[in-house]
């Protein structure tokens, strides 16, 4: 009898994921019997939660809103990445010890490259909204030699904090921060640099007002929305003529790199993408 391995994603809400898709698509594709499950904790219960998989032998997992953060005291060793970032969203269980690593910056990281032919080395980048996904990608586009971020916050607080961690990792890096409110010093901004990155949640229901008016960001910026789904920002924007792409390139890759992590083979990119054409998410 075949065994099973078991993998899971956790977080709180949980059920929108098209992480299944992904990896059971790359086990198929590899010949591994596995099964990944969707679980939905509460953040009370995370710690049981991560106990209990350990305890149930399950191969690794993933992690994502609202636990890339507070799941860290509950592992044993931090990839040195995920330590500079400060958030975890791939957990691989290792000789009796929970590993963490962050492969968010990688999806990032290769996203840009597949659509707009951009290194992180040197460009200069514009982050709209400062939560979970933007850490993550603006202190690895900073490890990654990125020459110049600007963050734009409705709240500053938020920005600067986030602001000091890139300092502190890269110090190189010239880092400002904006409010939203300064739709003039904003959009002069996004005049000089190279991709504006949506990093809010602003999109995720139709009637969600845009989260920065389209007509003042310049027509031939590329715009990376980490955002799955087709919205109305993304749609004014095409009509607008901008280089828009939603955020899907980043998921596959950041699912190929965890796939990576828990098997060590290559992921089959090309059979994870395939799987969300086949299930009309892309």
């Amino acid at each position: 009898m075949v065994k099973t391995d078991q993998y899971a994603l956790l977080g709180w809400p949980v059920g929108h994921s098209a992480s299944p898709i992904l990896q059971q698509a790359a086990f198929q594709s590899v010949g591994i019997s596995a099964v990944y499950e969707l679980m939905a904790v509460p953040p009370e219960n995370l710690p049981e939660a991560i106990q209990r998989l350990k305890n149930e032998g399950y191969k690794g997992w993933n992690v994502t809103v609202p636990h890339k953060e507070t799941v860290l005291p509950l592992l044993d060793a931090l990839d040195p990445i995920a330590k500079k970032i400060g958030s975890v969203n791939t957990v691989l269980p290792k000789q009796g010890m929970l590993w963490g690593y962050s492969t968010d910056g990688y999806g990032f990281e290769k996203a840009l490259e597949r659509n707009f032919h951009l290194p992180l080395a040197g460009s200069r980048i514009l982050f709209l909204g400062t939560g979970g996904a933007t850490r993550a990608a603006a202190v690895y586009a900073a490890l990654r030699g990125a020459a110049e971020i600007t963050l734009v916050n409705r709240t500053t607080r938020r920005a600067e904090a986030l602001a000091a961690c890139i300092h502190h990792v890269a110090a190189d890096c010239q880092i400002h921060v904006l409010p939203l409110s300064e739709l003039d010093a904003v959009a002069d901004a996004m005049r000089q640099t190279q991709v504006l990155i949506h990093g809010t949640s602003l999109g995720l229901h139709p009637d969600d007002p845009l989260p920065f008016p389209v007509s003042r960001i310049p027509q031939e910026l590329p715009v990376f929305d980490m955002i799955y789904g087709k919205t109305r920002f993304q749609q004014q924007l095409h009509e607008q003529g901008n280089p828009v792409v939603p955020g899907w390139d980043m998921l596959i890759y950041q699912g190929c790199r965890s796939f990576e992590i828990w098997t060590g083979l290559s992921a089959p990119e090309q059979a994870m993408r395939q799987a969300l054409v086949d299930n009309g998410k892309i």
